[in-house]
C-alpha cells in the first residue's frame, strides 16, 4: 500500500489550515446543519469517520493548543463578562480548547463531547481534575445533566436547538473559528445570527484575533 506523503513533503506545516478542498467541503456542510434543521443525522457518519482517519497524529499536525489555534477563544473570554461554573465544550477533539477554559476558569467544571471515539480516547489521557471527556452530542447532555452555563463551539457545526436545550438562563454560546472563513466547519456569523435568533437567544458580541473570529449569543434570563 503506498503511503501518503507527510505534510514537509506536501509543502504543509503543522497548525496551518486544512486543503482548500477539505475547507469548502466542511463550509458547505456546516452551513447546511445550520440552516436546515435535521441535516446533521445524514451528515454525521461522514464527518465522524473523516476524524476518525484524522485523529492519530491530530496533535502533531493541528496544535490545537498553541496560541493561534485558541486565539479567539482567548479574546472572546477576555472581552466577555463570564463567570461560568459548568461549561460544555462541543466537538472537543483531542481536548485542547476543555483543558484551556478549565485554566481559564478556575471555578467551572469542564465536560468536553465529540461524536468521535478515537478522538476522545486521546482526551481522556489528558484529563485533569475538574474536566471530563464524553463521546456525546449535546442532545445527550442536554436530558442527562444540568443545564451548562457557557458552551462552546470551536471549529465545528452548530446544532442550534440541541445547544440551547442544554444551556442555561442567562448563558452564553460562544462559536470560534480559529481560521476565520478558512475553517474547515466555519459557520458565517449571518448563518449563527440567523440561527440563534430563531432559538430563542439574543447576539451579545463577535470579533476577531489572529485568523480567528469568534461570536456570542446569550439566553436571556427568564426566557
Amino acid at each position: 500500500m503506498t503511503r501518503e506523503p507527510g505534510r514537509e513533503q506536501r509543502g504543509e506545516e503543522a497548525g496551518s489550515p486544512p486543503p482548500l478542498r477539505i475547507r469548502v467541503l466542511g463550509r458547505v456542510l456546516s452551513e447546511a446543519v445550520a440552516r436546515v434543521p435535521g441535516a446533521w443525522r445524514l451528515v454525521r457518519g461522514p464527518v465522524r469517520r473523516f476524524f476518525a482517519e484524522a485523529a492519530p497524529g491530530w496533535d502533531e499536525r493541528v496544535r490545537p493548543d498553541e496560541s493561534e489555534h485558541l486565539a479567539p477563544l482567548v479574546d472572546a473570554t477576555e472581552r466577555l463578562a463570564l463567570s461560568p461554573r459548568r461549561i460544555l465544550d462541543v466537538g472537543t477533539g483531542t481536548g485542547a480548547g476543555a483543558l484551556w477554559l478549565a485554566g481559564r476558569f478556575e471555578q467551572a467544571e469542564v465536560l468536553g463531547i465529540d461524536v468521535v471515539p478515537e478522538m476522545i480516547d486521546r482526551a481522556r489521557a489528558k484529563a485533569i481534575d475538574r474536566v471530563r471527556f464524553e463521546v456525546a452530542e449535546p442532545s445527550q447532555v442536554a436530558s442527562s445533566d444540568a443545564p451548562f452555563d457557557l458552551i462552546v463551539h470551536l471549529n465545528c457545526p452548530v446544532l442550534f436547538d440541541d445547544v440551547v436545550a442544554a444551556l442555561d438562563a442567562g448563558g452564553t454560546v460562544l462559536v470560534v473559528a480559529s481560521h476565520g472563513p478558512r475553517t474547515p466547519f466555519y459557520t458565517s456569523h449571518s448563518a449563527l445570527r440567523r440561527g440563534f435568533r430563531r432559538a430563542g437567544l439574543t447576539v451579545r458580541g463577535e470579533g476577531t484575533a489572529g485568523a480567528g473570529t469568534w461570536f456570542a449569543a446569550t439566553r436571556v434570563s427568564g426566557a
